[in-house]
């Protein structure tokens, strides 16, 4: 492997190694909200820091909150959906940027892997950046809601 690669492999690692840290250990997601359960009431919290917005009581908006709990499951299970498609990609974005490195060189011509491997991501993309705007749009709505009933 030649310096150029292992760069790019190391800053792809760099990069998904703090998505995942911030993902399973911070619990963030793209919409920048989570919740946590304390008896009675649900705690609010935004950001990676977790900062706490507000709280909802459960006896007083049980489907509101139900509501906001499964809008960020949805966007948690959306992004956790595209970090296993990210890493998935990784070997087709190598392979179009390092052409040594291409397999079946005799099948594909270099050209016709690099306009496969751009046409499967902005698919992908096509396909994914709609239905994130919707659920995270739905995430702040909930969420807008429960605080500002709360307050």
């Amino acid at each position: 492997m030649n310096k150029k690669m292992i760069t790019f492999t190391s800053v792809y690692a760099l990069i998904m190694a703090a998505l995942l840290v911030l993902t399973f250990l911070y619990d963030w997601n793209p919409s920048g909200y989570s919740f946590e359960g304390n008896g009675s009431t649900v705690s609010i919290k935004q950001g990676v820091s977790g900062e706490e917005m507000g709280q909802a009581d459960l006896a007083e908006d049980t489907s509101g909150i139900l509501l906001f709990q499964a809008a960020v499951q949805d966007v948690k299970a959306h992004w956790q959906q595209d970090l296993i498609v990210i890493s998935l990609l990784f070997p087709l974005i190598l392979f179009s940027l390092f052409k040594e490195t291409q397999p079946f060189k005799e099948i594909f011509p270099h050209k016709w892997f690099v306009t496969m491997t751009i046409a499967i991501i902005v698919i992908y993309a096509v396909a994914t950046v709609p239905s994130y705007v919707g659920e995270i749009q739905s995430v702040h709505d909930r969420a807008e809601v429960l605080l500002n009933d709360g307050t």
